[in-house]
């Protein structure tokens, strides 16, 4: 799995709510989660926490990158490493290489699973109406 994008033309949803939408969700489902903007969209990212997650260098997160307007924004999401320091240079990374930064990863059912419910979530929020 590199990533799944998803893009949303004429659906006046706010971007950024979108981002808050992803942050909420991955919030809700226990995971420690860290958010930015960056000069053109939103990163999100999510991991579970622990000491032997952190043990076994196990520094992968969740990744919802979210670029656009409310008129016409996609939404990859995929598995990226976790950014330490989220700081502008690294989100900006994020967007001006979309295929360096989301790695490899095996395919598991519980990363299956979270990615499925995500999108549920999200396209559930945006059919609603979100603005």
């Amino acid at each position: 799995m590199r990533y799944t994008i998803r893009e949303y033309n004429g659906k006046n949803a706010d971007p950024e709510k979108v981002a808050g939408l992803a942050e909420q969700f991955f919030k809700e489902e226990g995971f420690k989660v860290q958010a930015a903007k960056g000069s053109k969209g939103y990163i999100v990212q999510a991991r579970k926490g622990g000491f032997f997650r952190t043990l076994l260098a196990m520094n992968r997160a969740f990744t919802a990158v979210i670029e656009g307007d409310k008129d016409d924004f996609t939404v990859r999401l995929g598995v990226a490493e976790w950014l330490a320091d989220l700081g502008m240079a690294a989100v900006e990374s994020l967007f001006l290489s979309p295929l360096i930064a989301f790695v490899e990863v095996p395919e598991a059912l519980w990363s299956f699973e979270i990615e499925h419910q995500l999108w549920h979530f999200l396209e559930n929020q945006i059919q609603l109406g979100i603005q």
